[in-house]
């Protein structure tokens, strides 16, 4: 793809003015979208990232592999016994019973957001996203601002284009959903999360959507819904779909404060869309077992396969003897301690970026404050082989209207949506910690091919 970015780069050079108009114009247009992050303009760049036909083929079918593996593990993983799951995973008592709640369908996942990074070794997932992922209104409201863009225009007289629209997909997998759930009503749909979250824009962008699609939208936060003779509220509207925003692990906090929604879960008021089993395989300690051959026996040689070539090796940081990728028997602990910048320390169970220890940036003593922390927690933490992260580079405008291109790390971020991979967005950061929560910033993805060979 690099002639593509090169002609891209070589179009802001060329009209260093215009450019910085389509910087002000993109800035005033994800503000008037409302395409924001914590109250302020969801930070970008002037070019999208570009993926070839055959880049963007890869992508789909690894990420749609690896997930339909993981989900195949889950259900095999000792003996097909969830107690002993939960108790490998320590998940605490209170988020056991939703756990174990059966939501009234049959898929744990129903949409999510992987975190790929594309490197010359192959293609890695370093985490799944099931438990209220954000990113799809996003996704197709900055595709729409960057056609629009004149620059982006010009390089689509060279280029042809390919856009991503996932929320037509994300709305079929609601309803489908819906409809395997037992549901016969043309549904209300409402998003719930708190009030003050700080994706909040990205929920009104989709439930916008849904209306114009001509379905009664709501947002409502959960500690205000109302169990009403058996189906759950949000002021006068019946919520027939709960697409789940908000993070299980902030409302376990709140439980005293949340009882009808959680409720409304235990009777099934209501769809809940992803249901609260999503969490299993999102937990990052899953990927321990998911790397781990001797764990694995019970699937098939290909999903095996596909689980060792496109996740990172990762283990349960614990006083234990483990099992290198090469054969090699060591003591975990020890061996991570001498050999830091092959690792990445982070706990099992957070979002957001929120307490990642990448080895080669982390000086010998935090690092080994680190590793001791996350052997005496009570939480589970986890130690992952670093993957290389990708660098591409970017145009950077800076206050004095001048444009630099600077290498930035990214990793790419495809939506699972209802069984198919529909979209993705690209995530950009100086930091090896790519995440828009810890500074990062995002931008659409295009598909392109010189219009030559179209």
């Amino acid at each position: 793809m690099q002639p593509a970015i090169d002609d891209f780069h070589r179009l802001i050079m060329e009209d260093v003015v215009a450019a910085r108009a389509a910087v002000e114009q993109l800035d005033a247009a994800f503000i008037a979208r409302g395409i924001l992050f914590a109250g302020k303009a969801m930070p970008a760049h002037l070019r999208p990232h570009f993926f070839s036909r055959e880049q963007r083929r890869q992508l789909e079918t690894a990420a749609a592999s690896v997930l339909h593996a993981a989900l195949a593990a889950e259900k095999g993983l000792f003996g097909g016994n969830r107690e002993a799951l939960f108790e490998a995973l320590r998940i605490q008592d209170a988020e056991r019973q939703l756990l174990r709640t059966d939501p009234g369908y049959d898929n744990p996942v129903v949409w999510t957001r992987l975190d790929a990074f594309p490197t010359p070794d192959g293609i890695f997932f370093l985490e799944f996203n099931h438990d209220a992922p954000a990113g799809v209104g996003y996704s197709a409201a900055m595709t729409e601002i960057y056609l629009d863009l004149p620059i982006v225009r010009r390089f689509a007289e060279q280029y042809v284009l390919e856009s991503d629209e996932p929320r037509p997909a994300l709305l079929a997998a609601l309803l489908t959903t819906y409809r395997d759930f037992g549901g016969q009503e043309h549904p209300n749909i409402g998003i719930v999360d708190w009030t003050d979250v700080r994706t909040s824009a990205d929920q009104i962008i989709l439930r916008d959507y849904f209306i114009r699609e001509g379905y009664h939208a709501v947002i409502a936060d959960p500690r205000e819904v109302e169990l009403r003779d058996g189906r759950l509220y949000a002021g006068d509207t019946r919520l027939d779909i709960v697409y789940r925003r908000v993070v299980t692990s902030e409302l376990l906090t709140r439980l005293d404060e949340t009882r009808d929604f959680t409720t409304a879960y235990e009777i099934r008021a209501a769809c809940f869309i992803n249901s609260f089993r999503c969490r299993v395989s999102e937990n990052k300690a899953f990927f321990a077992f998911l790397t781990d051959p001797s764990q694995l026996s019970f699937l098939s040689d290909e999903a095996r396969a596909t689980l060792l070539k496109h996740l990172p090796w990762t283990r349960i940081v614990a006083e234990q003897h483990t099992t290198l990728p090469n054969g090699q028997r060591v003591d975990l602990c020890e061996h991570v301690a001498c050999h830091r910048a092959a690792f990445v320390l982070k706990p099992a169970d957070a979002y957001g970026g929120t307490n990642v220890y990448v080895g080669s940036e982390t000086d010998d003593a935090t690092w080994e404050q680190a590793l001791r922390r996350a052997v005496r927690d009570d939480a589970l933490w986890v130690v992952q082989q670093r993957v290389a992260t990708p660098v591409e580079t970017f145009p950077i405008h800076h206050a004095d209207g001048t444009f630099t291109f600077e290498p930035m790390k990214y990793n790419a971020n495809p939506f699972y949506l209802g069984g198919q991979i529909a979209g993705a967005v690209v995530r950009t950061s100086q930091s090896a910690v790519i995440n828009v929560s810890a500074g990062g910033g995002s931008i659409p993805t295009f598909t392109v091919a010189p219009r030559q060979s179209a």
